[in-house]
Protein backbone atom coordinates (compact mmCIF):
# COMPACT_ATOMS: atom_id res chain seq x y z
CA UNK A 1 0.00 0.00 0.00
CA UNK A 2 1.41 3.92 -1.14
CA UNK A 3 0.51 6.29 1.03
CA UNK A 4 0.55 10.37 0.75
CA UNK A 5 -0.45 12.19 3.62
CA UNK A 6 -0.81 15.70 2.42
CA UNK A 7 -0.62 18.36 5.68
CA UNK A 8 -0.13 22.19 5.79
CA UNK A 9 3.13 22.08 7.86
CA UNK A 10 6.01 19.58 7.27
CA UNK A 11 4.99 16.94 10.22
CA UNK A 12 7.20 16.60 13.01
CA UNK A 13 7.92 16.37 16.82
CA UNK A 14 6.92 18.87 19.36
CA UNK A 15 5.63 20.91 17.45
CA UNK A 16 2.87 21.97 19.76
CA UNK A 17 0.20 22.59 17.36
CA UNK A 18 -2.54 19.83 16.99
CA UNK A 19 -2.77 19.33 13.51
CA UNK A 20 1.00 18.83 12.84
CA UNK A 21 1.66 17.07 16.05
CA UNK A 22 -1.58 14.35 14.48
CA UNK A 23 0.32 14.32 10.98
CA UNK A 24 3.50 13.51 12.77
CA UNK A 25 2.47 10.30 15.05
CA UNK A 26 0.04 9.41 12.64
CA UNK A 27 3.40 8.60 10.17
CA UNK A 28 5.10 7.60 12.80
CA UNK A 29 3.26 4.95 13.98
CA UNK A 30 1.86 3.57 10.96
CA UNK A 31 4.92 2.94 9.35
CA UNK A 32 5.80 0.04 11.73
CA UNK A 33 2.53 -1.92 10.80
CA UNK A 34 2.82 -1.61 7.26
CA UNK A 35 4.24 -4.80 5.03
CA UNK A 36 8.01 -4.45 3.21
CA UNK A 37 5.55 -3.42 0.13
CA UNK A 38 3.91 -0.40 2.15
CA UNK A 39 5.20 3.55 2.14
CA UNK A 40 4.11 6.78 3.65
CA UNK A 41 5.51 9.92 1.74
CA UNK A 42 4.56 13.46 3.08
CA UNK A 43 3.34 16.19 0.85
CA UNK A 44 3.42 20.00 2.66
CA UNK A 45 3.18 23.65 2.03
CA UNK A 46 4.73 25.76 4.68
CA UNK A 47 7.89 24.17 6.39
CA UNK A 48 7.16 25.77 9.42
CA UNK A 49 3.44 26.91 11.02
CA UNK A 50 2.44 30.16 9.62
CA UNK A 51 -1.36 29.86 10.29
CA UNK A 52 -3.89 32.52 9.48
CA UNK A 53 -1.24 34.96 7.95
CA UNK A 54 -1.54 36.40 4.53
CA UNK A 55 1.79 34.77 3.41
CA UNK A 56 0.97 31.01 4.66
CA UNK A 57 -2.81 31.70 2.69
CA UNK A 58 -1.05 32.43 -0.36
CA UNK A 59 1.41 29.44 -0.66
CA UNK A 60 -1.65 27.08 0.36
CA UNK A 61 -3.74 28.56 -2.46
CA UNK A 62 -0.95 29.03 -4.95
CA UNK A 63 2.46 26.80 -5.35
CA UNK A 64 0.96 24.12 -3.12
CA UNK A 65 -2.34 23.62 -5.35
CA UNK A 66 0.02 23.00 -8.20
CA UNK A 67 1.72 20.49 -6.52
CA UNK A 68 -1.06 19.07 -5.37
CA UNK A 69 -2.30 19.11 -9.11
CA UNK A 70 0.72 17.54 -10.02
CA UNK A 71 0.50 14.26 -7.77
CA UNK A 72 0.72 11.21 -10.54
CA UNK A 73 -2.44 10.51 -11.22
CA UNK A 74 -1.43 6.48 -10.18
CA UNK A 75 1.31 6.45 -7.78
CA UNK A 76 -0.16 6.30 -4.65
CA UNK A 77 -3.26 3.74 -2.96
CA UNK A 78 -4.42 6.64 -0.68
CA UNK A 79 -3.53 10.14 -0.29
CA UNK A 80 -4.95 11.02 3.28
CA UNK A 81 -5.67 14.91 3.73
CA UNK A 82 -4.86 15.40 7.69
CA UNK A 83 -6.04 19.27 7.50
CA UNK A 84 -10.06 19.80 6.59
CA UNK A 85 -8.91 23.47 6.50
CA UNK A 86 -6.97 22.48 3.54
CA UNK A 87 -9.83 20.10 1.95
CA UNK A 88 -9.43 21.79 -1.62
CA UNK A 89 -6.95 19.45 -2.00
CA UNK A 90 -9.72 16.95 -2.44
CA UNK A 91 -11.27 18.57 -5.35
CA UNK A 92 -8.25 19.20 -6.97
CA UNK A 93 -7.40 15.14 -6.96
CA UNK A 94 -10.96 14.38 -8.34
CA UNK A 95 -10.93 17.43 -10.72
CA UNK A 96 -6.98 15.77 -12.11
CA UNK A 97 -8.63 12.00 -12.77
CA UNK A 98 -6.14 10.78 -9.48
CA UNK A 99 -6.74 7.25 -8.63
CA UNK A 100 -5.97 6.80 -5.12
CA UNK A 101 -8.83 6.82 -2.57
CA UNK A 102 -8.90 10.36 -0.75
CA UNK A 103 -9.53 10.59 2.95
CA UNK A 104 -9.70 13.19 4.97
CA UNK A 105 -9.56 14.06 8.49
CA UNK A 106 -12.27 16.56 10.08
CA UNK A 107 -11.02 18.15 13.18
CA UNK A 108 -13.93 20.09 14.03
CA UNK A 109 -16.49 22.77 12.33
CA UNK A 110 -15.41 25.66 14.53
CA UNK A 111 -14.98 28.08 10.96
CA UNK A 112 -19.08 27.70 11.05
CA UNK A 113 -19.54 28.71 14.71
CA UNK A 114 -20.67 32.07 15.65
CA UNK A 115 -18.86 33.91 18.25
CA UNK A 116 -15.79 31.76 18.47
CA UNK A 117 -13.13 34.31 16.91
CA UNK A 118 -12.38 37.99 17.51
CA UNK A 119 -10.69 40.12 14.60
CA UNK A 120 -11.30 41.19 11.04
CA UNK A 121 -8.58 39.05 9.85
CA UNK A 122 -9.71 35.88 11.57
CA UNK A 123 -13.56 36.50 10.33
CA UNK A 124 -11.89 36.73 6.72
CA UNK A 125 -9.80 33.84 7.09
CA UNK A 126 -12.98 31.85 8.59
CA UNK A 127 -14.78 33.13 5.37
CA UNK A 128 -12.00 31.47 2.94
CA UNK A 129 -11.71 28.61 5.33
CA UNK A 130 -15.02 27.29 4.96
CA UNK A 131 -15.44 26.78 1.31
CA UNK A 132 -12.21 24.69 1.37
CA UNK A 133 -13.88 22.40 4.47
CA UNK A 134 -17.18 21.71 2.60
CA UNK A 135 -14.88 20.92 -0.35
CA UNK A 136 -13.25 18.57 2.22
CA UNK A 137 -16.84 16.75 2.72
CA UNK A 138 -18.01 16.49 -0.60
CA UNK A 139 -15.12 14.93 -2.57
CA UNK A 140 -13.16 12.72 -0.02
CA UNK A 141 -13.75 9.17 -0.51
CA UNK A 142 -14.02 8.34 3.26
CA UNK A 143 -13.92 10.97 6.01
CA UNK A 144 -12.84 10.51 9.90
CA UNK A 145 -13.68 12.45 12.47
CA UNK A 146 -12.05 12.89 16.23
CA UNK A 147 -15.25 12.55 18.01
CA UNK A 148 -18.71 11.96 17.63
CA UNK A 149 -19.34 15.51 18.40
CA UNK A 150 -17.89 15.87 14.89
CA UNK A 151 -19.32 13.08 13.31
CA UNK A 152 -22.40 14.64 14.07
CA UNK A 153 -22.10 17.94 13.89
CA UNK A 154 -20.96 16.97 9.58
CA UNK A 155 -23.92 15.25 9.46
CA UNK A 156 -26.25 18.00 10.39
CA UNK A 157 -24.31 20.40 8.60
CA UNK A 158 -24.06 18.46 5.44
CA UNK A 159 -26.38 15.58 5.44
CA UNK A 160 -26.00 11.60 6.08
CA UNK A 161 -22.63 10.38 5.00
CA UNK A 162 -21.58 7.09 3.88
CA UNK A 163 -17.96 6.53 4.15
CA UNK A 164 -17.41 8.10 7.78
CA UNK A 165 -15.69 7.13 10.73
CA UNK A 166 -14.80 8.19 14.52
CA UNK A 167 -11.19 7.57 14.80
CA UNK A 168 -10.12 9.05 18.37
CA UNK A 169 -7.05 10.40 18.46
CA UNK A 170 -4.07 9.98 20.53
CA UNK A 171 -2.21 11.67 23.45
CA UNK A 172 1.66 12.33 24.14
CA UNK A 173 3.22 9.14 24.73
CA UNK A 174 6.01 10.80 27.06
CA UNK A 175 3.39 12.27 29.05
CA UNK A 176 1.05 8.66 29.18
CA UNK A 177 4.59 6.58 29.76
CA UNK A 178 6.13 8.79 32.39
CA UNK A 179 5.19 7.50 36.32
CA UNK A 180 2.69 9.55 37.82
CA UNK A 181 4.12 11.93 40.17
CA UNK A 182 3.00 12.34 44.04
CA UNK A 183 0.80 14.89 44.76
CA UNK A 184 2.26 16.43 48.33
CA UNK A 185 -0.55 18.84 49.93
CA UNK A 186 1.17 21.50 50.39
CA UNK A 187 0.66 25.37 51.69
CA UNK A 188 -0.50 26.65 47.97
CA UNK A 189 -2.30 24.72 45.61
CA UNK A 190 -1.52 25.45 41.95
CA UNK A 191 -3.96 25.72 39.25
CA UNK A 192 -2.81 25.34 35.58
CA UNK A 193 -3.35 26.13 32.09
CA UNK A 194 -1.79 25.11 28.75
CA UNK A 195 -3.42 26.20 25.57
CA UNK A 196 -4.00 29.09 23.46
CA UNK A 197 -4.98 32.97 24.33
CA UNK A 198 -7.79 32.80 22.13
CA UNK A 199 -11.44 34.01 22.55
CA UNK A 200 -12.94 30.93 21.91
CA UNK A 201 -10.17 29.47 24.71
CA UNK A 202 -12.16 31.48 27.18
CA UNK A 203 -9.14 32.68 29.56
CA UNK A 204 -10.81 35.38 30.79
CA UNK A 205 -12.64 32.45 32.65
CA UNK A 206 -9.92 31.86 34.99
CA UNK A 207 -8.61 35.24 35.93
CA UNK A 208 -12.25 36.01 37.10
CA UNK A 209 -12.05 32.77 38.95
CA UNK A 210 -8.71 33.86 40.44
CA UNK A 211 -10.63 37.13 41.60
CA UNK A 212 -12.32 34.82 43.66
CA UNK A 213 -9.14 32.97 45.15
CA UNK A 214 -6.57 36.01 46.66
CA UNK A 215 -5.42 34.22 49.35
CA UNK A 216 -1.62 33.03 49.37
CA UNK A 217 -2.99 29.49 49.45
CA UNK A 218 -4.00 29.68 45.64
CA UNK A 219 -1.64 29.86 42.56
CA UNK A 220 -2.53 30.30 38.76
CA UNK A 221 0.08 29.40 35.97
CA UNK A 222 -1.47 29.82 32.76
CA UNK A 223 0.79 28.86 29.88
CA UNK A 224 0.37 29.60 26.28
CA UNK A 225 0.56 32.73 23.53
CA UNK A 226 -2.56 34.16 21.11
CA UNK A 227 -4.24 37.52 20.34
CA UNK A 228 -5.85 37.66 23.82
CA UNK A 229 -2.33 38.37 25.71
CA UNK A 230 -2.48 42.04 25.60
CA UNK A 231 -6.35 42.29 27.08
CA UNK A 232 -5.65 39.61 29.75
CA UNK A 233 -2.55 41.49 31.05
CA UNK A 234 -4.55 44.54 31.69
CA UNK A 235 -7.16 42.67 33.06
CA UNK A 236 -4.83 41.24 35.31
CA UNK A 237 -3.38 44.76 36.74
CA UNK A 238 -6.13 46.46 36.87
CA UNK A 239 -8.38 43.74 39.27
CA UNK A 240 -4.51 43.16 40.64
CA UNK A 241 -4.45 39.46 40.33
CA UNK A 242 -0.88 38.94 42.25
CA UNK A 243 -1.68 35.00 42.30
CA UNK A 244 -2.04 34.91 38.45
CA UNK A 245 0.99 34.35 35.93
CA UNK A 246 1.14 34.60 32.38
CA UNK A 247 4.13 32.55 31.54
CA UNK A 248 4.00 32.84 27.44
CA UNK A 249 4.68 30.07 24.96
CA UNK A 250 5.69 26.75 26.81
CA UNK A 251 7.85 24.61 24.95
CA UNK A 252 6.88 21.05 24.47
CA UNK A 253 10.09 19.17 26.05
CA UNK A 254 8.57 21.32 29.49
CA UNK A 255 5.43 20.09 29.09
CA UNK A 256 5.63 17.14 31.22
CA UNK A 257 7.11 18.99 34.05
CA UNK A 258 4.51 21.85 33.95
CA UNK A 259 1.46 19.40 34.46
CA UNK A 260 3.74 17.49 37.14
CA UNK A 261 3.31 20.92 38.96
CA UNK A 262 0.05 21.57 38.88
CA UNK A 263 -2.62 20.11 41.42
CA UNK A 264 -5.91 20.63 39.32
CA UNK A 265 -5.89 21.50 35.40
CA UNK A 266 -8.69 24.48 34.22
CA UNK A 267 -9.54 24.38 30.40
CA UNK A 268 -12.63 26.98 30.10
CA UNK A 269 -12.80 26.12 26.29
CA UNK A 270 -15.83 26.90 24.39
CA UNK A 271 -15.61 24.62 21.53
CA UNK A 272 -12.92 21.64 21.12
CA UNK A 273 -13.39 19.32 18.34
CA UNK A 274 -11.46 16.75 20.70
CA UNK A 275 -9.90 18.69 23.80
CA UNK A 276 -6.25 16.95 23.92
CA UNK A 277 -4.51 19.01 26.49
CA UNK A 278 -7.96 17.37 29.20
CA UNK A 279 -6.90 14.12 28.25
CA UNK A 280 -2.74 15.13 28.88
CA UNK A 281 -3.67 16.35 31.97
CA UNK A 282 -5.77 13.83 33.14
CA UNK A 283 -3.32 11.28 31.89
CA UNK A 284 -0.64 13.03 34.64
CA UNK A 285 -3.57 11.97 37.28
CA UNK A 286 -4.63 15.89 37.75
CA UNK A 287 -8.51 16.64 38.35
CA UNK A 288 -9.83 19.06 35.53
CA UNK A 289 -11.88 21.22 35.74
CA UNK A 290 -14.15 22.70 32.00
CA UNK A 291 -17.16 25.28 31.47
CA UNK A 292 -19.78 23.22 32.01
CA UNK A 293 -22.03 24.80 29.12
CA UNK A 294 -18.89 24.72 26.48
CA UNK A 295 -19.20 22.31 23.19
CA UNK A 296 -16.80 19.65 23.81
CA UNK A 297 -16.84 15.99 23.34
CA UNK A 298 -18.23 13.44 25.58
CA UNK A 299 -15.80 11.12 25.07
CA UNK A 300 -13.50 13.71 26.77
CA UNK A 301 -15.76 15.69 29.08
CA UNK A 302 -16.89 12.28 30.28
CA UNK A 303 -14.71 12.90 34.15
CA UNK A 304 -14.26 16.32 33.98
CA UNK A 305 -16.00 18.82 37.04
CA UNK A 306 -18.26 21.30 35.02
CA UNK A 307 -17.90 24.80 36.17
CA UNK A 308 -21.43 26.59 35.17
CA UNK A 309 -19.72 30.11 36.57
CA UNK A 310 -16.13 31.48 37.43
CA UNK A 311 -17.56 31.54 40.94
CA UNK A 312 -18.01 27.91 40.89
CA UNK A 313 -14.73 27.14 39.72
CA UNK A 314 -13.42 28.91 42.64
CA UNK A 315 -15.05 26.69 44.28
CA UNK A 316 -14.28 23.56 42.96
CA UNK A 317 -10.84 24.25 43.50
CA UNK A 318 -11.74 25.28 46.98
CA UNK A 319 -13.19 21.96 47.54
CA UNK A 320 -10.13 20.15 45.81
CA UNK A 321 -7.76 21.82 47.59
CA UNK A 322 -9.59 21.26 51.14
CA UNK A 323 -10.46 17.24 50.27
CA UNK A 324 -7.88 16.57 47.60
CA UNK A 325 -8.56 14.83 44.61
CA UNK A 326 -9.49 10.90 45.89
CA UNK A 327 -7.04 8.17 44.55
CA UNK A 328 -10.23 6.05 43.19
CA UNK A 329 -11.14 8.50 40.67
CA UNK A 330 -7.17 9.13 39.97
CA UNK A 331 -7.20 6.30 39.09
CA UNK A 332 -10.15 5.82 37.07
CA UNK A 333 -9.24 9.10 34.98
CA UNK A 334 -5.93 8.03 34.75
CA UNK A 335 -6.14 4.84 32.76
CA UNK A 336 -9.06 5.93 30.38
CA UNK A 337 -7.02 9.39 29.57
CA UNK A 338 -4.16 6.94 28.69
CA UNK A 339 -6.70 4.55 26.40
CA UNK A 340 -6.00 7.03 24.00
CA UNK A 341 -2.92 6.58 22.42
CA UNK A 342 -1.35 6.89 18.81
CA UNK A 343 -0.55 3.40 18.30
CA UNK A 344 -4.90 3.06 18.54
CA UNK A 345 -5.01 5.56 16.15
CA UNK A 346 -2.66 4.68 13.84
CA UNK A 347 -3.86 1.29 13.64
CA UNK A 348 -7.76 2.35 13.25
CA UNK A 349 -6.57 4.51 10.60
CA UNK A 350 -4.45 1.89 8.60
CA UNK A 351 -7.98 -0.47 9.16
CA UNK A 352 -10.01 2.86 7.14
CA UNK A 353 -6.94 2.77 4.19
CA UNK A 354 -8.24 -1.24 3.71
CA UNK A 355 -11.76 -1.00 3.75
CA UNK A 356 -11.87 2.33 1.26
CA UNK A 357 -9.39 0.40 -1.06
Amino acid sequence: MKILIISTVKPHAGSGIGLIEYAYQLKAHMEPLLSNEGSIEVLYALGRAERNNVRGLIVANTSFKKKIANIPANKYDIIHITDHEIGFAAKILKKHGNSAKVIITVHDLSRFENGLHRGISQNVYNKLVKGSIKDAINYSDFILCNSFQTYNTIEERFGKKRHMKVVLHGTNDKLLNAPLPKKPRGNVFVVGYIGALMKHKNVIFILNAAKSLRSDEYKFVLYGTGVDISMLQKFSEINRLDNLRLMGYLKEEYKLKAYDSFNAFVFPSLYEGLGNPILEAQARGLPVIIYKNAKIPKEVRKYCFGAESPEHMAQIIEDLKEKGYDEESRKKVTEYSRSFTWERCAKETLEVYKRAI
